[in-house]
């Protein structure tokens, strides 16, 4: 008998693996995020339009990490509805 999932096959440990990637990266993002709005000095950024253009790249980033969840969950139910 083989345990093995068929390729492409989602099922609730592969769900979680991706929910913890999609985390594990926004987490890291926020640190950079963090250690991006300050300058060498440690001071913080206080240029508006400059912290609005590192949020913005941050947020293109973070919803890309989101959507791996969102495909995930969606591809563990099309699966379990294949069956």
């Amino acid at each position: 008998m083989n345990s093995k999932l068929p390729f492409g096959v989602m099922d609730t440990q592969h769900v979680s693996k991706s929910y913890f990637t999609a985390t594990s990266r926004v987490s890291d993002l926020m640190t950079e995020l963090y250690e991006d709005l300050h300058d060498y000095k440690g001071r913080p950024l206080v240029d508006t339009e400059q912290v609005i253009d590192k949020i913005n790249a941050y947020k293109r980033v973070v919803r890309t990490e989101l959507e791996l969840i969102k495909s995930a969950v969606e591809q563990y139910e099309e699966d379990r509805n294949s069956k």
